[in-house]
């Protein structure tokens, strides 16, 4: 009997540490559902708060960024929070900036950027107006604007641009003034030539030549290059026609190698005229004159002022057809040199009053012509020049008209207005 008390009292004692241990356990689960349940409104009810705000670079931070040191921005900046309501408030919905994310971003140009383009993060959608843009431009010394222009082409079109919207208004850039070419223009050019001296008897004074006067110009006289320099103006008629007048000093070079003796012409004075010279018909010859020897070179300068006409053929872009069709008046400036009197084949100074002073003369050309830009040309052209006028006077019994042919390189520069 008093082994059953024994016992009993032992049960008991085990009943209540058993209730008061399941009390405990039940109290402790209710707290831990208490405080997660706390726990996770604080966090949501915080979350919510922090998505109606988003942060931005202060303006007076940005100012202090210097474009020099634009490389050298700061990672971390001094922020402000700025309520989104507040801004909607105030700036209405023109020109505000709408930002919807979850977590707030510091606007660094420099880290943002390298972080956008260097690696594939979730972007938040951006869409910024034309004001903002401006602002930021001008602020930021468009370190974030020239980033993006300058790495735009790497973007991955499955990774920012699903996410990134920028509405970029780029600036418009200002045509530049479209300057005018004229029609004026200015030629410059240098001739070589090969010159001579072209003979011709007077059919109507042919008794006042020597019989053998032709024959021993031909045989003793010879061509010799000449130099020729020309300055022009152009005007431009059409798209291939111009018109030309300028200034230009041109010689005629030919050599004498007189070595020979020949006849003396016996002439008649009563009942016939003189021709420019003085000389009479001849009717005979006498006995052999005297002997002729005389080597050099005869030269003959003279100022020219060119005036016609100009033909340009487009061909490609750059290059073109040419010809010039030229009329030159022609004054002699020096004469140097003797030749041969066609009367009596003696040796006569071309510097006496032999040759007139003013000569009449045209020149043709054809060439190509190459286009270096819009207001400079460069050419060459094959020409011929000849004498419209005789060198010997009027009522002469020869006529002697100079003669070239050569190349001509020419450059063109044409006015602007």
């Amino acid at each position: 009997m008093q082994n059953m008390l024994v016992w009993s009292d032992l049960e008991s004692k085990l009943d209540k540490k058993d209730a008061s241990k399941r009390r405990f356990a039940i109290w402790t689960v209710a707290a831990t559902i208490t405080a997660i349940a706390v726990s996770g409104v604080a966090y949501f009810g915080i979350s919510q708060k922090q998505s109606g705000q988003f942060k931005v670079s202060s303006p007076s931070t940005l100012n202090q960024v210097d474009q020099k040191d634009a490389d050298n921005i700061p990672q971390k900046k001094t922020t402000q929070i700025i309520d989104q309501n507040t801004i909607h408030k105030a700036d209405g919905h023109k020109n505000s900036v709408k930002v919807e994310r979850s977590k707030s971003v510091e606007l660094n140009p420099t880290a943002l950027t390298e972080k956008l383009f260097n690696e594939e993060v979730e972007v938040p959608v951006y869409a910024l107006q034309e004001t903002s843009i401006a602002e930021a431009s001008s602020s930021l010394g468009n370190v974030a604007y020239t980033d993006f222009v300058s790495k735009s082409p790497q973007i991955s079109p499955f990774h920012l641009g699903d996410f990134l919207q920028l509405t970029l208004i780029t600036p418009s850039s200002r045509k530049p003034l479209e300057r005018k070419l004229s029609r004026w223009a200015f030629e410059v050019g240098y001739d070589q030539n090969q010159t001579s001296m072209l003979y011709k008897s007077n059919p109507e004074l042919a008794q006042y030549v020597h019989k053998n006067y032709l024959q021993r110009m031909k045989e003793s006289e010879f061509a010799l290059s000449a130099s020729q320099v020309h300055f022009a103006l152009r005007y431009q008629l059409s798209k291939k026609w111009m018109v030309s007048a300028g200034l230009s000093w041109m010689q005629n070079r030919t050599q004498q190698n007189f070595h020979f003796r020949d006849s003396m012409p016996a002439s008649v004075q009563q009942g016939y005229e003189a021709d420019a010279y003085g000389n009479y018909p001849i009717f005979g010859y006498l006995n052999v004159g005297p002997q002729i020897n005389y080597e050099g070179i005869s030269n003959v300068s003279m100022l020219s002022i060119p005036i016609g006409a100009i033909y340009e053929h487009s061909i490609s872009k750059n290059w073109s057809l040419t010809a010039e069709a030229l009329v030159q008046a022609n004054y002699l400036s020096a004469r140097k040199g003797n030749t041969l009197n066609y009367h009596n084949l003696m040796l006569q100074d071309i510097d006496g009053g032999v040759y007139r002073n003013l000569l009449w003369s045209g020149k043709f050309g054809v060439g190509i012509q190459r286009e270096l830009n819009t207001k400079n040309s460069v050419g060459m052209r094959i020409n011929t020049q000849g004498m419209f006028t005789p060198y010997y006077k009027q009522n002469s019994a020869i006529e002697n008209r100079g003669w070239s042919f050569g190349l001509s390189g020419y450059y063109v520069w044409r006015f602007i207005k």
